[in-house]
């Protein structure tokens, strides 16, 4: 009797170390996996954004340079709003970047108030004003 259960005590002991050794290499594969694949995710959206941003400035520095003021600083303004819509939840992750979004938010705010700006898209009016108004006085 007492070799059965030593048998029965051995295949569970076998089974239950088998799982814990699956487990682990596992869950080593997968996070391994997952950050590859989540480091080229945030990596080919820092190249797309990096992309754009580099399309806008030469752009704007060409209406610049063919003497089109008026064009460029529309440009800017643009992507400024754009930029601006991003921060309308009032959602800014970490406090180091709160607090860095939020001197932005605040730069930004003096500036309209100098120089406003109405489109004629109101949903982006709307984005940019719910921005602005996250920002503490």
């Amino acid at each position: 009797m007492a070799s059965n259960q030593r048998k029965i005590f051995l295949v569970i002991a076998i089974f239950v170390l088998g799982g814990l050794i699956g487990g682990v290499i596992g869950e080593s594969i997968g996070e391994r996996r997952a950050s590859r694949f989540l480091g080229r995710f945030f990596s080919d959206g820092a190249t797309v954004s990096t992309v754009v941003a580099i399309k806008e400035k030469v752009f704007t520095l060409s209406k610049l340079r063919d003497g089109k003021k008026e064009e460029a600083i529309e440009a800017l303004e643009w992507a400024l709003d754009h930029d601006l819509m991003h921060f309308s939840a009032g959602i800014y992750g970490s406090e180091k970047t709160k607090n860095e979004i939020t001197k932005a938010l605040k730069v930004t705010r003096d500036y309209r108030s100098k120089f406003p700006r109405v489109t004629n898209h109101s949903v982006t009016d709307k984005a940019v004003s719910e921005a602005l108004a996250n920002v503490d006085n």
